[in-house]
């Protein structure tokens, strides 16, 4: 008797797991078209995350960050678009982008000039080797 019970307590188990899987996997699968006011086109569209002034997405052909304002008023309104908090959040965006890309522009002169230093020691290095090397008569 108690072996009956626990084969239909393990066998609820497993249809509730089922059907919670299903239930998940029929709602990630949902995957939308989106066209924005400029007319570009996004295939199999899943948000990946929603941000005041825009969404990211993963679609078709890659990802992407879309302005909220790009987008038809129906999806603007799944994402409670609100366009003061937009502009605010954009110009935020905007300033932290300038900040990163003086960084990155610091980093990659950085390179430059290690990469520079680098050649001139190698070429000093090949030169003094030539002169202390006896010539052949």
């Amino acid at each position: 008797m108690l072996l009956i019970s626990f084969d239909r307590i393990a066998i609820l188990k497993t249809m509730r797991m089922f059907f919670l899987l299903l239930l998940v996997s029929t709602t990630c699968v949902r995957a939308e078209d989106w066209k924005t006011t400029d007319g570009m086109f996004y295939q199999n569209v899943k948000v990946v995350r929603v941000e005041d002034d825009a969404v990211t997405i993963m679609y078709k052909d890659g990802g992407a960050l879309v302005p909220l304002e790009k987008l038809p008023p129906p999806i603007q309104k799944q994402f409670d678009y609100d366009p003061n908090k937009a502009k605010v959040a954009a110009a935020a965006r905007a300033k932290q982008d300038a900040v990163n890309a003086k960084a990155l522009q610091a980093e990659i002169d950085l390179a430059a000039k290690m990469k520079r230093d680098e050649q001139i020691r190698e070429a000093t290095a090949a030169s003094q080797a030539n002169s202390t090397t006896p010539a052949a008569h």
